[in-house]
């Protein structure tokens, strides 16, 4: 079976309508195109102006996986982090049948492996004829991994040398459906314990660098189901909604 019907094949039941795009700028951009009656997952051979998190560059050549998906969703806006939190789930089952190496999650969308990043997720909330949907994209680093200058990369050829490429675009979606349907069946503190577990960090202090260039020194307690941390900070308790983890401390 050709590996469009392969995909076609898994996405159908859960009402994704599957879009192959050789060449796009970029997933979250192209998929907005295409809003109907259907979730939407949207695959691309690379990406001529990926987008990374903060609007930074993410450079997307051949050989990656560069996908999103297109949801509609009735969820309050406090809870679609749950969205992130599945994605980041199916991910790591997905890369755990090739990698014996401990993957985990670095707050809030990074998928690390010793400390160097091979996956990253992101998501954007929009609106079409009064219906909201997310969308939330996903790069994969699979035949290479880009070089960039705060922090280490790697991808999935660094750890297998051996594999089929059409294989791992399946399992990967393969995963990414069995995750879905926690949502679909309201499993919402399974999918939030799941990332959870995964997650660097815990109980330890860290370094937060905030949106407005400010580092904080926090001990983190915990994970809200909104995505936010819930940390002790100059002996109080406080969430933050956004920031970035930019190295531990004793």
């Amino acid at each position: 079976m050709e590996l469009i019907s392969r995909i076609k094949n898994i996405l159908s039941p859960n009402n994704f309508n599957f879009i192959h795009q050789e060449s796009v700028e970029s997933t979250m951009i192209s998929i907005k195109k295409f809003i109907g009656n259907q979730n939407i997952c949207m695959l691309a051979d690379e990406q001529t102006s990926g987008i990374g998190r903060r609007g930074n560059e993410w450079v997307s050549p051949k050989g990656n996986i560069y996908i999103s998906f297109l949801i509609k969703y009735d969820l309050s806006i406090e809870n679609h982090f749950l969205f992130s939190a599945l994605t980041a789930n199916s991910i790591i089952k997905f890369l755990n049948k090739y990698i014996g190496e401990n993957v985990n999650i670095k707050w809030p969308n990074d998928i690390m492996i010793n400390n160097q990043k091979i996956a990253g997720i992101m998501s954007e909330i929009v609106e079409h004829n009064n219906t909201q949907y997310i969308i939330i994209g996903a790069g994969i680093n699979i035949l290479t991994s880009p070089k960039i200058t705060d922090y280490q990369t790697c991808s999935l050829k660094n750890y297998k040398d051996y594999f089929n490429y059409e294989d791992i675009l399946v399992n990967f979606i393969e995963s990414y459906c069995n995750e879905f349907k926690m949502m679909t069946n309201k499993k919402y503190d399974q999918i939030l314990n799941l990332f959870k577990k995964k997650m660097s960090h815990f109980g330890s202090k860290i370094n937060i660098l905030l949106p407005n260039g400010d580092i904080i020194k926090v001990y983190l307690k915990n994970l809200n189901v909104d995505g936010s941390l819930l940390v002790e900070f100059d002996g109080k308790e406080e969430c933050i909604f956004s920031g970035r983890i930019i190295n531990d401390f004793n």
